[in-house]
């Protein structure tokens, strides 16, 4: 990811209403599949600028890791410090190390992600949980997803698929910003066919909206949490699992 795509996730981490709804996601795992004992020890795996180590930091002890000297220089801005440049591949822990991970929107970006979901798995403690987060369908890609990197949108047998043969335990799957996803596949199509160059491809943080379009957005999306407390989504923009490390 380049250095303005960093910069831009900076600005708006801690404020967008899509940021905002994954942290709302995981906060609803963690209560859900891992209420107890507090305070946990845990892991955000590419952890990018931060945010959510600060936002869940309410939970016990938050690390974090990234590869990017850039992502480590904007966390130091938000007076993070518990964070360290490493490698996914090869996490810098001891097996057993947390009772929880997560990777938010991290296993698109490795092109071994297999791999990337067996370290996790080594450095759970058993009984540990994994909160997952991955873009879906590749009918969205994107200069969105050129942007940042990524090699791959998920499919939930996929992720399930990939996620299982290391020795996870699925406890949930759902797809994510369902009622979003028709405004999401138009403005992408659209982004589609201008056919941006990969060198000046941008990521859809960089689309300005409309104040009211943002309202509703936070709404609708407020309101799939609440609907995804009892039901699994049939598809979305995003999937999202909650699994676990056998006992």
């Amino acid at each position: 990811m380049n250095v303005a795509e960093f910069d831009r996730m900076f600005a708006v981490e801690e404020t967008h209403w899509w940021y905002r709804g994954r942290r709302a996601l995981v906060r609803a795992a963690l209560d859900r599949y891992l209420p107890a004992p507090r305070p946990l020890e845990m892991l955000d795996l590419a952890s990018a600028t931060g945010a959510s180590i600060r936002f869940l930091s309410d939970y016990g002890s938050v690390r974090g890791i990234d590869i990017s000297e850039e992502t480590i220089r904007l966390c130091g801005l938000r007076g993070i410090d518990r964070i360290v440049q490493g490698d996914a591949l090869h996490l810098p822990f001891a097996d057993g190390s947390f009772d929880a991970v997560l990777a938010l929107d991290a296993f698109e970006h490795f092109e071994d992600d297999v791999a990337a979901m067996a370290e996790v798995h080594r450095v759970l403690r058993p009984g540990g949980l994994l909160v997952a987060t991955v873009p879906a369908f590749m009918a969205l890609w994107s200069p969105h997803d050129v942007a940042y990197h990524h090699y791959r949108r998920y499919r939930r047998p996929q992720l399930r698929e990939r996620l299982e043969s290391v020795g996870f335990r699925t406890e949930r799957m759902s797809y994510s910003s369902m009622l979003l996803s028709p405004a999401v596949w138009m403005l992408r199509s659209v982004r589609r066919r201008r056919n941006e160059p990969a060198t000046e491809a941008t990521s859809d943080f960089a689309v300005p909206f409309p104040r009211p379009v943002e309202v509703l957005a936070a709404a609708l999306t407020r309101f799939e949490i609440a609907v995804e407390r009892v039901v699994d989504l049939p598809f979305g923009v995003s999937l999202y699992g909650v699994l676990r490390k056998a006992e």
